[in-house]
């Protein structure tokens, strides 16, 4: 029997708060989705924060330049790759409960009742939006308050425009980690996938540093991983305020910083600002869009 699409919306949006409340019952995995991502932000400050810090004040020569700005610029690339990295890694870790639908035989006693496939696929995909903004909001929430307490120099539009970025960059995540692991049956299996896959996107997405120090095949390379733009984008947002402050007495420092920090990306010989990056980025979502009822259907 064919459903309404009314009756599709029901189920999709039970299915969708099924998943969320199975996640909340689990609260150690609660904790270590939130634990993680901050986990990795205080391995930036004690270990890569004085290294990218170095770097920004040779661009300088000795000439003098406002110290808190600085210690911001600094502080704001790291938040910047922390969020974009895990917008991804948490996306993937909530996954899980899909993959023990599946290892547990629910996934198919859903499958047998007259909802569609797709309907259940954009379920998942609708969980794991709500899960990862949750625990990515709260990254958010402790992140302005270090750049609060270290160097504020975000404006109203900012702030709003990071929000903005986020939910899409867990849009966007969210839609891959659902096409993934819809061809994963194992728990071990996701569990291992993860874990390389969080080992290795900061690299790929140059989040963990600078792009344009990679090897020349690999910054191509990190062209064709979507994250890539997102963790641009959030550079260009979080960075702005602290680089107008830091170089409103020496322009020519403006951008020797913003190929430093890659704040553009050489895009096959051409670079790109943020801008292109949102326009690239977007496209990526409506692809994997497309993809992921494609899957749905056939």
């Amino acid at each position: 029997m064919k459903k309404s699409f009314t009756d599709n919306i029901r189920a999709m949006g039970s299915l969708s708060a099924r998943s969320v409340r199975i996640f909340l019952k689990d609260k150690a995995g609660v904790f270590f989705s939130l634990l993680a991502p901050l986990i990795v932000f205080v391995l930036f400050v004690l270990f890569l924060g004085d290294l990218q810090a170095d770097q920004a004040k040779a661009i300088f020569q000795g000439a003098e330049y406002d110290e808190k700005a600085l210690e911001s610029f600094v502080n704001c690339w790291m938040i910047a790759g922390v969020v974009s990295v895990a917008c991804v890694t948490v996306s993937f870790s909530a996954q899980s409960i899909m993959i023990a639908d599946k290892q547990n035989g629910n996934l198919t006693d859903i499958a047998v009742t007259p909802v569609s496939r797709t309907v259940i696929s954009v379920a998942y995909f609708m969980s794991n939006c709500l899960i990862t903004l949750t625990i990515l909001l709260c990254v958010l929430v402790v992140s302005f308050v270090y750049i609060a307490v270290t160097g504020w120099y975000l404006s109203v539009a900012d702030v709003f425009a990071v929000l903005g970025m986020t939910a899409l960059s867990v849009l966007n995540a969210s839609l891959i980690s659902t096409l993934t692991c819809l061809f994963i049956s194992s728990v071990n299996a996701h569990g291992a996938i993860t874990g390389i896959m969080s080992a290795v996107i900061g690299f790929l997405m140059g989040a963990y540093m600078p792009i344009n120090i990679f090897p020349k095949a690999v910054q191509y390379i990190v062209l064709f991983v979507p994250p890539t733009y997102s963790a641009g984008i959030f550079r260009n947002i979080f960075m702005r305020g602290a680089l107008e402050r830091l170089t409103e007495d020496l322009p020519y420092a403006k951008d020797a910083l913003g190929d430093a920090f890659s704040l553009r990306i050489d895009f096959f010989g051409h670079e790109i600002g943020a801008d292109i990056m949102l326009a690239i980025f977007a496209a990526t979502i409506v692809i994997f869009s497309a993809a992921l009822i494609f899957v749905g259907v056939v």
